[in-house]
């Protein structure tokens, strides 16, 4: 969830409520989703307080978990039912007192929760229509003032207000962005909004202003076109924010953009587009990619194969942006739809959405190696797997 490390957010999630997380600024580190990213946590301090994780996905509960901050292995706590049938996405603030969640059907709607600060137990509170029917993801700004949603069948995003507890407001603003958009992510300085539209085929680019909690096209360029039939889904910003990476979905490939903090704009050309999958394996009709995460230490990025069902991972040259493909892991399970780092980039959760189960990798951050460890979480229709920093007993 957001520390995704991605805080707040904007990031869909990883780490979150916490110092560290990894960068799907998404909100990411990632905060995420979602949340405070941060980077630059260390195990000593991961070791304070407790850490708990929530997955989600098209079962009728939210799954809380303990996390083991040693050994990264996960443990079942609770099962928390849901106040839609189809929780499939998740975020959390950055102080991880509040959890957000989207019931992805024709309807629309988006759901609050408040976190035991001590167990991580959820409380729900309200829920609010979303604007637009089959939102597929959610996220906070950065200020935690807002919440984004972008309904994936209606077309539009939403901006949704935060009341001072935390419960969901009232929508701001309902805007038509393209076809398919997936996400809605807050950059690092909050000042400008990016929102993949999977079947158009190009990234929107907006200014938010977090006075009024409304954006607009932006000025230096309101849309990136990403190649035909490409299928812009995630995108996650490298820590130093200079550089933007863009999972495409339906052609399975990846791109590094430069990006322009200033301006809030990503250069085109891309600096380079790789495959995510092996040549010949599973062909573009046989796989999707997913979620995009680059790791806290800003030296790598991965990406989520449904199809070959396998974890790639690429080498990002800091000084440049460029990739250098490393290698692809199994996810350990069918359809890997999300994943996301723990706060200090040692350990990856997989959500493997079809064989119903969560899988911890052990990542070895000198060569980008992943190695599964642990015992499979059975999750039924897991699609959202995130990482939040509690206060504990």
């Amino acid at each position: 969830m957001a520390s995704s490390g991605q805080s707040t957010s904007g990031v869909p999630h990883s780490s979150v409520g916490s110092s560290g997380g990894s960068s799907n600024t998404s909100g990411s580190p990632s905060t995420p989703d979602a949340t405070a990213t941060s980077s630059d946590a260390s195990p000593a301090e991961s070791a304070r307080g407790v850490w708990v994780a929530y997955a989600s996905g098209y079962g009728p509960d939210i799954q809380l978990l303990t996390v083991n901050v040693e050994a990264g292995t996960l443990s079942p706590q609770a099962s928390i039912p849901a106040f839609g049938s189809s929780p499939s996405f998740l975020a959390v603030d950055n102080v991880a007192a509040h959890l957000y969640a989207i019931d992805e059907s024709d309807a629309g709607r988006v759901g609050e929760y408040t976190i035991d600060p001590r167990t991580g137990e959820l409380t729900f509170v309200n829920a609010i229509s979303s604007g637009g029917a089959g939102p597929a993801f959610v996220a906070t700004d950065r200020t935690g003032k807002y919440v984004f949603v972008p309904n994936y069948t209606g077309g539009s995003v939403a901006i949704v207000s935060l009341l001072p507890d935390g419960s969901l407001g009232s929508v701001q603003q309902i805007v038509a962005v393209g076809v398919y958009p997936h996400m809605m992510i807050a950059d690092p300085t909050n000042r400008f909004v990016f929102v993949p539209c999977k079947g158009s085929d190009f990234i929107a680019q907006f200014t938010f202003d977090v006075n009024s909690g409304r954006i607009a096209p932006n000025p230096h360029g309101a849309t990136v076109a990403t190649a035909p039939m490409a299928g812009p889904r995630h995108i996650a910003f490298d820590p130093t924010a200079n550089f933007v990476y863009l999972v495409n979905e339906t052609n399975s490939t990846i791109s590094a953009y430069a990006y322009d903090p200033e301006t809030g704009t990503l250069a085109t050309p891309p600096i380079d587009t790789l495959s995510t999958i092996a040549a010949g394996e599973a062909g573009i009709m046989g796989n999707t990619a997913a979620e995009v995460w680059v790791h806290p230490s800003g030296r790598w990025v991965l990406v989520s194969n449904r199809g070959e069902n396998t974890l790639a991972v690429f080498a990002i040259d800091p000084s440049t942006g460029a990739m250098t493909f490393i290698e692809r892991t199994p996810s350990g399970g069918m359809f890997p739809r999300d994943f996301s780092f723990d706060s200090t980039g040692t350990f990856v959760y997989a959500a493997n959405q079809e064989s119903g189960s969560i899988v911890t990798f052990l990542f070895n951050a000198a060569t980008g190696a992943l190695t599964q460890i642990g015992t499979p979480i059975a999750a039924t229709g897991v699609s959202f797997v995130g990482l939040a920093h509690i206060q504990g007993p």
